[in-house]
C-alpha cells in the first residue's frame, strides 16, 4: 500500500524553484525536455530558477506528475507508481541510467 500522500505533495510543490533546491540539477536540461514532450513548455526556465507552466486550468494530474518528477526526480519510485503507463515508462528508464 502506497504510505505516501501523492495529492498532499503535489500540492505542496511551489510553481517556482531555485536551481539549488532542484535535485540533480546537472540533469535538468534531459528532464525539462522530457517533460516539454508531454506537454509543450510546462517547464521554464529562468534565471536562476525554473517555473511551472501548465497548459490547462486547473493543472491535469500528468502535469502535476511531470512537475514532480522534474523537481524531485529522486521521488521517481513513488512518481511511476502513480505515473500513466508512458511516464512511467520513461521515469523507470530514467532511474535505471541515473547514478
Amino acid at each position: 500500500m502506497l504510505t505516501l500522500d501523492v495529492e498532499k505533495i503535489l500540492n505542496s510543490i511551489p510553481n517556482e524553484v531555485a536551481w539549488e533546491d532542484v535535485v540533480q540539477l546537472d540533469k535538468l536540461d534531459d528532464r525539462v525536455a522530457i517533460a516539454n514532450n508531454f506537454s509543450p513548455n510546462i517547464v521554464g526556465v529562468n534565471d536562476g530558477s525554473i517555473e511551472w507552466c501548465p497548459n490547462e486550468e486547473p493543472p491535469s494530474y500528468l502535469e502535476k506528475l511531470v512537475w514532480w518528477w522534474v523537481v524531485r526526480p529522486d521521488m521517481g519510485a513513488a512518481i511511476a507508481l502513480e505515473a500513466p503507463q508512458e511516464l512511467k515508462r520513461i521515469v523507470s528508464n530514467y532511474i535505471l541510467v541515473s547514478p
